[in-house]
Parts: structure tokens; sequence; C-alpha cells
């Protein structure tokens, strides 16, 4: 929903708007002069306009992501998880659950299970979240005309309808920043009614992951995808990804890894950075697992990568799978392979991806007894 760079760099912005409001504020308390100022009552209404920028922000998240949810009932889907920063409720066959998920440029997120319809439904869903930002401002401003409300009243209006704008703009102007938004899967779906099918197939496959199963066990026509190219969408680079994921956990490394340096051959332009970060991941677990060669290995494992890794590793076991070859057969330590090992059999009632967790324990289980006949 929201991006993290973004967030941080309109920090500055909301803090000068917070200053603003309570300066306003102030100067009224003060009675119109600013030589009549009282400087304690200037900071306590400065400290009230952050806090009613905070408390609008998290109000804004959680109706946007339930604004996803309203719309996606509406239309045929079915409730699988909703996300506000890392605390996830998802539900399963054996009913609602809390797990620990981070993915990297949001802070919130409403996951649900696709109809089976056609033509495919897409809007209601995606349009959902900024309809409702667009709603709290619409509320705010008739407050604020037609209201007297409190000081707190009054800054948490002028607050939430400088978010909520914020946030409006942000999700409904077709863009991708790590990630396409809201508006941009909108524009796409609608240009392209064939990818529809790629939208439904993502969904799909995060809701039988959910439930426990693995990539291999899933209906094959899911996973068909074309080469990428120049004029390739972000639905395109989705299913391709898809696809190598697909490939990887049915034991054909070397179709994945092929398909894997496929992306990496391509520029930004088509595939963005956090899934360029996705892919390499995959890219040297492949690497790792089949020829192992030390320049390859060197090339891919640098410095952002691996924080990249390391950021991410307690929300997605093939991360930790990653880790785990790597102190296998780099740095031939076995003992802190095991580690990662056991970190991820821990751990595995609180990932969200069930499926996943089967396919990493798979995969470090192969590694340790190939490693033992060798």
């Amino acid at each position: 929903m929201k991006k993290i760079l973004s967030t941080l760099a309109l920090v500055p912005l909301f803090l000068v708007a917070s200053f603003a409001v309570g300066y306003g504020i102030g100067t009224l308390l003060g009675g119109g002069s600013q030589e009549t100022i009282d400087l304690l009552k200037l900071f306590k209404a400065v400290v009230l306009c952050a806090v009613a920028l905070v408390v609008g922000f998290l109000v804004h998240t959680v109706l946007h992501e339930a604004g996803h949810l309203l719309g996606g009932l509406l239309t045929g889907y079915r409730f699988l998880s909703f996300r506000i920063f890392n605390l996830c409720l998802q539900r399963d066959d054996s009913g609602l659950h809390w797990k620990y998920y981070d993915l990297g440029g949001t802070v919130g997120q409403c996951l649900m299970t696709p109809p089976q319809k056609t033509p495919m439904p897409y809007f209601w869903y995606n349009a959902g979240g900024v309809l409702v930002n667009l709603l709290i401002c619409v509320l705010c401003a008739c407050l604020l005309a037609c209201v007297d409300l409190s000081m707190f009243g009054f800054s948490f209006c002028v607050m939430s309808l400088i978010v909520g704008a914020w946030l409006f703009f942000l999700n409904a102007i077709p863009m991708t920043v790590g990630f396409p938004n809201d508006g941009k899967t909108i524009l796409t779906l609608y240009r392209h009614p064939e990818q529809r099918r790629i939208f439904y197939a993502m969904l799909a496959v995060v809701t039988e992951s959910a439930r426990g199963k693995r990539l291999s066990e899933m209906p094959s026509e899911w996973f068909v995808s074309a080469p990428l190219t120049g004029q390739s969408t972000i639905m395109d680079v989705s299913a391709r990804n898809l696809t190598c994921c697909w490939l990887m956990d049915n034991g054909q490394f070397d179709e994945a890894r092929e398909m894997a340096d496929e992306f990496l051959s391509l520029g930004e332009k088509v595939v963005p950075r956090v899934f360029r970060m996705e892919v390499v991941c995959d890219r040297l677990l492949l690497e790792l697992m089949t020829l192992r060669r030390e320049e390859v290995i060197r090339e891919l494992w640098s410095k952002e990568q691996q924080k990249y890794v390391q950021a991410y590793k307690t929300s997605a076991p093939m991360k930790s799978a990653l880790l785990f070859a790597y102190e296998l057969y780099v740095h031939k330590d076995k003992e802190a392979a095991l580690k990662h090992l056991e970190e991820v059999k821990s751990r595995q009632n609180r990932y969200t991806q069930l499926g996943e967790v089967g396919s990493a324990l798979e995969l470090m289980t192969a590694m340790l007894e190939k490693e033992a006949v060798e």
C-alpha cells in the first residue's frame, strides 16, 4: 500500500505541516498577535498536531486496507489475510491466526482469495483502498467547514486531510515504486484484459501456499508465461517470476537458472528493483545448488543483497535456505548452516506462506543428504 521511501521523503513536509497548523492554533490562543503568543501553548499545539498526524496516518492505513477488503467482499472475493506493518491476521483451513510478515516498501496489505468468475472482477478490490482515503478526506473537509471542533478535533481533521490527500494521489496515480500501486494495477488490468488470468493466478498461489501447498502441487496452468521483452507489463514480470519459482520447486534447476538469467539481463524498466532482488536470491540459491562458480557467487552476493536477505529472512523461509546453502558450500560450515535449518523449523507456524516452508525444508534436507554422500 505505502512506499516506505516515499514516506520518509515526505516526513519533513508533514513536520512542517504540523508546525504550521500548531503555529496557527498557537497564534489564535495568543490572541491573534505574534508578539503575544504563549510559547508553552504553541509547543503544546505543535505536539498535538504531530500526534494527530500519527493518528491520522494510522487511521488512513487501516481503513485503506479495510477498503480493499470491502471492495473484494462485494465482488466475490474471500478473506485471506489483513496486515498492518509486520503483524498479519491470516485465515487458513483451521481458522484465523496471527502471523509475522515483512514486505519491503509496504506498511499494509489485504490479500484475498479470488472468485472463479468470468470476466475476472478486479476494479473494486483494487480501488477500494484509495476510495476510502478520498472519502475520509471529504468527511474531514466537511467537519472543518461545518463543525466547531475542539483543538484536537481541528488538528486531527487537518492532518487527516493532508495525509489522506497524499495517500490518495500516491496510490491512485499509476506508478511503480518497488511494487505497482493500486492505480497501476487497475490500469494494467484494464488495458490488458488477458492478464487478469495472471492476477487470478497470483492470488490463487498465495492462497494455496498459505494453506500449506507447495508450488509443485498447484495446477500447472497457473504458471504459464512468455519470455520478457521491453514491452512486458508488471503482470508479465510477476507471471515469469512465479514460473521460475515453480520450476525450482519441481527440481528443474537448469531451466529455472536460465529463466533467472533472463530476468537479470533486463533493465529496471522491465524488472523493478524489488523483483530483481528477489530473482537474485533465487539465482544465487540455484548457483549454489548446481554449478557453484565462485565468480558468479561473488557477483551475486553483493553487500546490498546480503542486507536484503538478512532483513527479510524472518518472513521468507527460502531466504533462510539461501543462507543455509551459502554457509554449507561457501564457508564449508555445516554447524552454521544447521542453525538456519533449525530457525525455519522453530518458526514454521509463524510464516504466512506454509507451502514455501515445505519447499525450503526439503531443499535444505536434500543439500545435507547430498553433502553427506559427497
